[in-house]
């Protein structure tokens, strides 16, 4: 996924996970908060890559992790993973499939799938209780759920897709946001209603 270890980037990454992990960890992960968003304002903020950073860097260490692609607009995790697609979250929400048939085990140690596939309609899936009963299926033999969350400013089902979490993950890459859009209303205030636990992350370009 990075290419040039030597890249600036490439050294911002364990620094990014061990950070975000220590926050989560101060504000009650695993202990209150188990599953958990990654949401972004805009596009190109790398809050998926976060996501699979973390569930990598967890499993690795012991713990089970589901990684759960809600982002059905833009999926790319099954090809992260080199897993086949379909039928993954959109089959799932839709009743075409139960989560034996949705769910790639161990894509990375440690770490199973539910991948998002592509939905022509992504809002509707969200409208019923399906979502936040998978969650908790899935978290009866995970220690966590991370969740990547559709695109805020784009997507009318991150609401939807927020309400069944038990926090999230604010991640903006540097210089992108003015801090006022940061905090404003639309945005931060509309997670901070539906979650208790917001963190915010600034990510090195």
């Amino acid at each position: 996924e990075i290419r040039d270890p030597k890249s600036r980037r490439a050294r911002a990454v364990p620094a990014e996970i061990g950070r975000l992990w220590t926050n989560l960890l101060q504000h009650g992960a695993l202990r209150l908060s188990r599953a958990i968003g990654f949401c972004a304002i805009g596009e190109r903020e790398r809050e998926r890559e976060l996501a699979a950073n973390l569930a990598t860097f967890l499993g690795g260490r012991g713990m089970r992790v589901a990684l759960v692609e809600a982002s059905l607009r833009d999926p790319m995790f099954a090809k992260l993973f080199g897993v086949p697609a379909a039928p993954g979250l959109d089959a799932l929400l839709n009743g075409n499939v139960g989560l034996v048939s949705a769910i790639r085990r161990n894509v990375s140690p440690g770490v199973d799938l539910v991948p998002g596939a592509t939905a022509s309609e992504p809002f509707w899936g969200f409208t019923n209780e399906r979502f936040r009963s998978l969650l908790q299926e899935l978290l009866k033999d995970h220690d966590l759920a991370l969740v990547t969350v559709p695109v805020l400013a784009q997507a009318p089902e991150a609401a939807l897709v927020v309400r069944a979490l038990d926090g999230v993950v604010l991640a903006t890459a540097a210089n992108r946001h003015r801090a006022d859009v940061l905090r404003s209303e639309e945005h931060t205030s509309e997670l901070q209603s539906h979650s208790d636990l917001v963190c915010r992350l600034l990510l090195e370009k």
